[in-house]
């Protein structure tokens, strides 16, 4: 497996900024983009009704490390013609702890991330790529490369996830945090599955990990 040098200045005390506020926004940010109830069959409304409640518990457990994800919901989507993509739906507990997560680490790598990369990024968006589609035309270019690495997201070692990510960060429990995530494995037909590599699409750090793994494999 490549070799990642951790840098000799990183991010360190991370976890004392998981306060209420960044509690309350985590919890607007998954209220915003929906989506269905995981394994314990709780909905956003439902987390909503005693909120105050559930996010100072949600607190407690990210603060100190003692944090358990619970498994994946697996759903199955249509992905072309007689193709089915599987999905891995967090909880809502799991999303929120997943989006205070990504907020407090997000700051540190988006500046590391590829300028041509534009999906789940702040102020970027399918639009900003078109406008570069755009301006790329205008200047001539008229050749578009499509390539794809099939199930690459699927295999992506944990391992050089977090050793990716670590040559950035030194907090333990912030780290130990986005392993939990990605090996909180999957319940499908009543049985759980654990999750030794790949990310789990359908969680909010999944497109982030990809990122990483994309943007900083080798630089």
């Amino acid at each position: 497996m490549l070799e990642v040098v951790k840098k000799k200045i990183r991010h360190h005390s991370l976890t004392g900024r998981i306060t209420p506020a960044v509690m309350h926004k985590a919890f607007k940010a998954v209220k915003r983009n929906r989506g269905a109830a995981g394994i314990d069959k709780q909905s956003i409304k439902m987390f909503e009704s005693n909120l105050s409640d559930n996010l100072t518990a949600l607190m407690a457990e990210l603060n100190p490390g003692e944090y358990e994800p619970f498994p994946l919901k697996r759903v199955l989507i249509p992905k072309g013609p007689g193709r089915l993509r599987p999905l891995g739906i967090p909880a809502v507990r799991c999303r929120i702890a997943q989006e205070v997560v990504r907020s407090l680490i997000n700051p540190i790598f988006d500046p590391l991330f590829h300028d041509h990369s534009h999906g789940f990024r702040t102020k970027r968006s399918c639009h900003t790529a078109m406008e570069l589609v755009v301006k790329y035309r205008s200047e001539g270019y008229r050749y578009v490369l499509d390539a794809d690495i099939k199930a690459f997201f699927d295999n992506i070692p944990h391992q050089l996830i977090m050793d990716l990510i670590s040559r950035e960060i030194s907090d333990g429990n912030i780290l130990a945090l986005i392993r939990k995530f990605l090996q909180a494995g999957v319940m499908e037909d009543g049985m759980v599955r654990p999750t030794r590599k790949g990310t789990p699409q359908g969680g909010i750090v999944t497109p982030w990990t990809q990122k990483v793994t994309l943007s900083l494999n080798g630089s």
